[in-house]
């Protein structure tokens, strides 16, 4: 059985001489450090499990010190490395909401039932998400964009349903001659 993974930051400088690294979290719940036992750490070639020493923030990043990770030179191997654990340990979130994670990939249908494509990305802005969503082949046209970037709005986005992986969306006027 595959245990999926979620990236919840990444590995972007040693901290002092003793082998601790800096991380930025990529997670709405900072203070989850405090929870951290054990974390996989991948890129490079790197694949590689790590138990945690000793855990805490210092501004808006967290310090981490590896079991195994003694030496500043040590610690500057994991720089870039992602931070990830199971998914299963992942924050609960209030109904309605849901991890970026899981909705790159779903499929996009406007109310209609129009397929638009695939959400390709997610960026996110000051005042709400925008969806980057890669058109099917029906949906160009010659000299169009690749891409259709869809607020998400509670007025755009009408369903988000993972277990058969679509959403749907009413889409504004004019959004589709963009």
């Amino acid at each position: 059985m595959v245990v999926q993974m979620a990236v919840i930051g990444k590995v972007i400088a040693p901290f002092g001489i003793k082998g601790a690294v800096k991380i930025y979290p990529y997670t709405d719940f900072p203070e989850r450090y405090r929870l951290l036992k054990k974390v996989k750490l991948e890129g490079k070639g790197f694949s590689q499990f790590k138990v945690i020493q000793k855990a805490r923030r210092h501004k808006n990043l967290w310090i981490l010190h590896f079991e195994d990770c003694c030496t500043r030179d040590e610690a500057q191997k994991l720089v870039d490395l992602l931070v990830k654990i199971p998914s299963a340990q992942r924050m609960p979130l209030p109904s309605g909401s849901f991890y970026l994670d899981e909705i790159l990939g779903l499929e996009v249908i406007a109310v209609g039932g129009n397929k638009l494509g695939h959400v390709q990305d997610i960026m996110k802005t000051g005042s709400n998400d925008v969806y980057v969503i890669k058109k099917e082949k029906e949906q160009k046209q010659v000299g169009d964009s690749q891409e259709l970037l869809v607020p998400a709005l509670k007025s755009v986005v009408k369903e988000i349903n993972l277990e058969k992986g679509y959403i749907l969306l009413e889409l504004p006027a004019g959004l589709l001659e963009q």
